[in-house]
């Protein structure tokens, strides 16, 4: 059904709808982001769509979505957060996306799109604290890049087990997750090392 609809649209409004469907549509979607990109990349391994246009609109869309949401919080987040604080649906995500912020810092954002609710506060509250635009763009763009590799390439290149890369989709995010996460704290670690050692001589 899914794979009917994306190509529907695909037919009826172009890579163009395709793009806006990703950026406005999916977040009033019903249906999880990996399982619309997945089947996106069942479409385009079918020969129907070409394969690198439908990536790169694929991603166009996801980061004017990821934009949306982070300008959004800094133009308007400040009256609108202690109103969604206040709703039982999204406090406790809002609550988990302040924890994770206050943890890891601008990395939150580079794995936060592989945990779902989480992926769609955590920029918006990047907004409303007026993190700087080039800081944002560096990382949740990238995060965003990875997780749509991943997703999309499990569906171009397996998607008759759709279904069953989908029950193990907690596990596949996670280890994700760890591994950029990883990279990111290294690569930190590694940063501090240097400035210590520079600082000393």
């Amino acid at each position: 059904m899914e794979l009917d609809f994306i190509l529907d649209l695909i037919e009826s409004s172009g890579y163009l709808g395709l793009f806006l469907w990703l950026w406005l549509g999916v977040f009033g979607a019903p249906l999880p982001n990996e399982l619309i990109v997945m089947t996106i990349g069942i479409a385009a391994s079918q020969v129907v769509l070409n394969p690198i246009v439908t990536f790169f609109v694929t991603y166009g869309g996801i980061v004017a979505a990821l934009t949306t949401a982070y300008l959004l919080g800094r133009f308007v987040g400040r009256p609108m957060l202690p109103f969604l604080q206040k709703r039982k649906r999204f406090s406790k995500v809002i609550e988990r996306s302040l924890n994770v912020m206050n943890k890891y810092h601008s990395y939150s954002l580079t794995f936060s799109y592989f945990i779902p609710g989480l992926r769609n506060f955590v920029p918006f509250l990047y907004g409303v604290s007026k993190l700087p635009f080039k800081t944002f763009l560096l990382f949740a763009y990238s995060g965003a890049f990875a997780w749509l590799v991943i997703m999309f390439s499990l569906g171009y290149w397996f998607g008759d087990h759709k279904e069953r890369i989908f029950q193990m989709e907690t596990e596949i995010l996670f280890i994700a997750a760890v591994l950029i996460a990883s990279y990111f704290i290294l690569k930190l670690i590694k940063r501090k090392r240097k400035q210590k050692i520079n600082s000393i001589t």
